[in-house]
């Protein structure tokens, strides 16, 4: 596990116990090395979409833009539609399962090369209902050229 997601997990597990703690149990101040690379994200039903409340510093770097407002689902076009059904698959498990769930992706940048992105989510409840997720990515040691056989799975203890 990316350290930045190790990080993420432990204080998921301290304030929730494994379960998914309820949304204002999270404290910025108790995580603040790590704000520059978290979005915190909300679910919404029928359909299942993921929209970004709010996102880090890094996050908008590495994106190049700010992505608080917008839709996951905004992005699945191009290149990036296979990524970007591999992410919504992964938040849809994190919200039915309420367990966190660990993977990587592939995003083609403006270069053309194609770069692996470890991510981690960890639900978070509101009044008992899975509705939103703290989501990380780590962006140490990306290259163009590795590839993983397996894309992703459930985050273990």
């Amino acid at each position: 596990m990316r350290p930045n997601i190790r990080l993420l997990y432990d204080y998921w597990r301290s304030i929730g116990g494994g379960r998914a703690p309820e949304r204002d149990r999270v404290d910025p101040a108790s995580i603040k090395n790590l704000l520059p690379y978290l979005m915190l994200v909300e679910f919404t039903a029928d359909p299942f979409r993921v929209r970004y409340r709010l996102t880090g510093t890094r996050v908008d770097e590495f994106t190049g833009i700010n992505l608080t407002g917008r839709y996951l689902d905004e992005f699945c076009s191009g290149d990036g539609a296979v990524a970007v059904r591999h992410l919504e698959d992964a938040y849809r498990q994190c919200a039915a399962s309420g367990q966190p769930y660990q993977g990587v992706y592939e995003w083609q940048t403006v270069s053309g090369y194609l770069r692996q992105i470890g991510f981690g989510l960890f639900p978070l409840s509101i009044s008992g209902s899975i509705r939103q997720c703290l989501s990380i990515e780590d962006y140490t040691g990306i290259t163009p050229d590795v590839r993983l056989s397996t894309w992703a799975a459930p985050v273990a203890p």
